[in-house]
């Protein structure tokens, strides 16, 4: 919440532009809690949230509109489930309104449900929306703790992480005395 009321105060905004995504009644609800602490904790006169379904999304004409709306939100909500990956038509969908935005400031934030291992790894879900964020210049925010220990594969934390390990192979060569150096030139030349 800090983080929002931060952005307020450098942007000098009164309104405020919430976009709320969702893919079921329950994370709906969830959503809806973390939206009204949000508007609590906040210096801002107006809090504008506009809510849109999976399904909704989907909708040629529904998706549009809500693609031109969501382009201009200062914040974007993804509630949803973490396991697996995200449906075709909300990835278009979320090309559509990154494609609409241009160099807006803003914020992505993923409610991600996590039913089993939560924090272990992150899902594919996960990973879209923060590259998502990355290309879009928002900044990406997650429920998850920030000292959780989880990488993104392939992003420079998780060569990090995976350099400071020594595995079993790696100890032995380190560990393995040469018997009889090799030879670079065979006898006799």
């Amino acid at each position: 919440m800090r983080y929002f009321s931060q952005q307020s105060e450098a942007n000098g905004s009164d309104t405020r532009c919430v976009a709320v995504v969702y893919e079921s009644s329950v994370l709906r609800d969830r959503a809806v809690g973390f939206c009204e602490r949000l508007a609590e904790g906040q210096k801002f006169s107006m809090v504008e949230i506009n809510w849109w379904s999976f399904p909704l999304l989907a909708q040629p004409l529904a998706g549009a509109d809500a693609a031109q709306k969501a382009a201009s939100a200062d914040v974007m909500v993804f509630a949803m489930e973490a396991r697996g990956d995200l449906p075709n038509e909300i990835k278009f969908w979320v090309e559509r309104w990154l494609n609409k935005r241009g160099e807006r400031e803003g914020a992505l934030i993923a409610l991600l449900n996590h039913e089993e291992r939560p924090y272990c790894v992150a899902t594919f879900r996960e990973i879209y929306l923060r590259h998502a964020a990355r290309r879009a210049g928002m900044d990406y925010l997650s429920h998850s703790a920030p000292t959780a220990a989880r990488a993104i594969p392939d992003s420079l934390d998780s060569y990090s992480e995976r350099a400071d390990q020594m595995t079993s192979v790696l100890d032995t060569i380190l560990h393995a005395q040469l018997q009889n150096p090799p030879l670079l030139y065979p006898p006799g030349l």
